[in-house]
């Protein structure tokens, strides 16, 4: 195994960015924030675990304790459980494709918290082991996430370095998170095209159907 694609998940393997922003704001609501910025670039790290840390305790001025996290991916979980959850054309044919390529291994490293992400996956129909998701539950950061997607998959692959990381995503901080690391990076949707392509990608699919494994 000398190669390695790290795969976000919202905007990229499923079509969910706008339901998750939605129920993301409709849960801190009903835990008693009253106004929340939802220009996510702006703040630090686009992860769920700060953001909701940074605007709950921002706003309401005390402290998002264990309790206060577990109870708001409870929410988000249940909300986003209740919804429809689309693939972005191709994703399922490309995992499966990987699944049989001795060639390329394949994990996931999201912004989201663990549980609403291990339901969008499942939702699509994308199986996954434990080590293959890291989510931002303990991490902040997005480098911290995807590096430890490349650290678990190391592992699990026996091998001390990969030849190629390939890390595939739609926004902006997905493409930035993969130059501070020294990653090759392949963009996906139009939404943000102008955006990634300014910033310097060089590929950015209009969806998964479009790409190719060998890139």
């Amino acid at each position: 195994m000398k190669n390695l694609i790290v795969f976000d998940i919202d905007g990229t393997l499923t079509d969910s960015v706008t339901q998750h922003i939605d129920t993301f704001k409709e849960v801190l609501i009903e835990m008693g924030v009253a106004e929340i910025n939802d220009d996510f670039k702006t703040f630090k790290h686009h992860t769920d675990s700060f953001v909701s840390k940074t605007i709950f305790e921002t706003k309401l001025n005390e402290e998002f304790t264990p309790d206060k996290f577990n109870l708001f991916e409870k929410g988000l979980t249940e909300k986003l459980s209740n919804q429809t959850i689309n693939e972005i054309p191709g994703a399922k044919v490309l995992i499966d494709q990987l699944q049989h390529n001795p060639d390329f291994g394949f994990c996931f490293a999201t912004g989201s918290l663990r549980r609403p992400a291990e339901h969008k996956l499942n939702s699509i129909e994308i199986p996954f082991e434990d080590w293959q998701l890291v989510t931002s539950d303990t991490i902040y950061d997005r480098e911290g996430i995807v590096s430890k997607a490349i650290e678990n998959a190391a592992t699990y692959y026996n091998v001390t370095k990969f030849e190629r990381v390939i890390s595939v995503g739609d926004g902006l901080w997905d493409l930035l998170t993969a130059k501070n690391l020294g990653l090759e990076f392949i963009g996906i949707g139009l939404a943000n095209k102008e955006v990634l392509i300014k910033n310097g990608a060089e590929v950015v699919y209009e969806d998964l159907t479009r790409f190719k494994i060998g890139n």
